[in-house]
């Protein structure tokens, strides 16, 4: 999938060192909404295996993962996954590097990839769970057309457990 700022890719091996060095340049950034980082993430095995992991998921139906690269193809600027496919539903998470957040980049790549999903893996409900102190992202997802449903679980966030709303788009 492309657009005039990026383009979109399905995870591969070829995507891995790009894992690598988008993780490692975005630590801090990304740090405060995901969960604790693991011994050796940011190395390449680590973010091989992970690939290796994430292409079985995919292969099996349980997942897609999409990462955003540059148009040149040099560097990731985010990814979006969908995750826990089952009876047509799925959960979305994404995230993007900090500079490139508030460029319209993620609106522009989940439109894409949203629609991908509805019209080419036969998603009808897409969930996302957001935790309520993250704006951006609420704003994002809204924006998309996603509807906060009441719903609230757990997760551990950097170490911590953080309860997040669940939003929701159906397709119609």
């Amino acid at each position: 999938m492309q657009s005039k700022k990026f383009d979109i890719e399905i995870l591969n091996l070829n995507h891995v060192q790009f894992r690598v060095d988008y993780y490692s340049s975005n630590k801090e950034h990304l740090a405060i909404w995901h969960p604790t980082t693991p011994e050796g993430f940011y190395t390449f095995n680590y973010q091989k295996n992970k690939v290796k992991e994430a292409l079985a998921l995919i292969n099996n139906g349980k997942s897609i993962h999409f990462v955003i690269l540059n148009k040149s193809k040099t560097q990731m600027l985010g990814h979006c996954n969908y995750t826990k496919i089952d009876n047509n539903k799925c959960w979305l998470g994404y995230s993007i590097a900090e500079v490139y957040e508030g460029k319209s980049l993620m609106y522009e790549a989940l439109l894409l990839t949203n629609t991908y999903m509805f019209n080419n893996i036969g998603i009808k409900e897409i969930r996302a769970g957001i935790l309520p102190n993250n704006e951006r992202s609420i704003k994002l997802i809204k924006r998309l057309g996603f509807e906060y449903i009441g719903e609230k679980d757990e997760l551990e966030i950097n170490g911590e457990i953080r309860t997040y709303d669940t939003y929701i788009q159906k397709m119609i």
